[in-house]
């Protein structure tokens, strides 16, 4: 949320802030955030759920390195 507070902030895209430079991609990423504002600005809005994959250890490089010995 907080590149979304910044572009708005200094009236900037968001790819800008986080400083895309090719142009589909900033494209796609602009198109994202305006998504997420629209649904954050609807009147029944839920807070936005992202999903995270980071392992919370380093099990899977303890295998790799055990495996490619």
């Amino acid at each position: 949320m907080t590149i979304l507070a910044m572009a708005k902030q200094f009236n900037q895209r968001p790819s800008q802030v986080i400083n895309l430079t090719n142009d589909y991609e900033a494209f796609c990423f602009d198109e994202a955030c305006v998504y997420i504002m629209s649904e954050m600005n609807k009147e029944d809005a839920q807070e936005p759920r992202f999903e995270n994959d980071t392992p919370r250890n380093n099990d899977d490089l303890i295998e790799y390195f055990k495996s490619n010995n």
